[in-house]
């Protein structure tokens, strides 16, 4: 999303300690953690991040459920396999329930993820709580990943990697610097 930002490591651990219910504290945690577009985090199934219960050292999206068409597999930190054992505990572990779970079921009575308009509010609700406005929405968690990614290694190249971008120009466009992170950079050329 266009012109949404990245959260503090402040702001994430504010909004993590406001989020109520197991499936909010466990869709931010996979989004800051993992960098998926929010399609992609409300494609994932039960068995996408377990087998029989035990969480997978990796989580992968398959490439019919992303933008790009390609499939992307990303490692699953400690407080991401946290976040999914505690959701597990609430959901059950049969393979083909969404991770999401939405209150509503489908036409025919099945359980379905929730959609990208009840994530779009669930996020915008929680930003409000810690007093972050505007350009905060689904994306901002994906912004948060690739700032970190970026804080980690200092390197484009790796986020963009870790993205899933075909272009390091989408990199670029998704980390934001200052005038001062400019003047810093120029200061200690020499």
């Amino acid at each position: 999303m266009k012109g949404s930002r990245p959260l503090t490591r402040e702001n994430v651990k504010a909004v993590l300690k406001a989020a109520v219910s197991i499936r909010e504290k466990t869709l931010l945690t996979i989004g800051f953690c993992t960098g998926y577009r929010i399609s992609e985090l409300l494609s994932l199934r039960v068995g996408d991040v377990s087998t029989n219960g035990q969480v997978h050292s990796h989580v992968t999206v398959k490439a019919s459920k992303t933008k790009t068409g390609v499939s992307r597999s990303i490692l699953l930190n400690s407080d991401a396999k946290k976040a999914i054992t505690a959701l597990l505990a609430v959901i059950g572990c049969d393979s083909n329930t969404p991770l999401f779970i939405s209150r509503q079921c489908d036409a025919n009575g099945e359980v379905k993820a929730i959609n990208r308009q009840r994530a779009h509010g669930i996020l915008k609700a929680l930003f409000a709580l810690i007093g972050e406005f505007g350009n905060v929405a689904t994306h901002t968690l994906r912004k948060t990943f690739a700032a970190r990614v970026y804080e980690q290694t200092g390197k484009l190249e790796l986020v963009q990697i870790a993205l899933g971008h075909k272009s390091i120009s989408s990199t670029i466009s998704y980390l934001q610097f200052s005038n001062d992170d400019v003047d810093n950079a120029i200061m200690g050329i020499m």
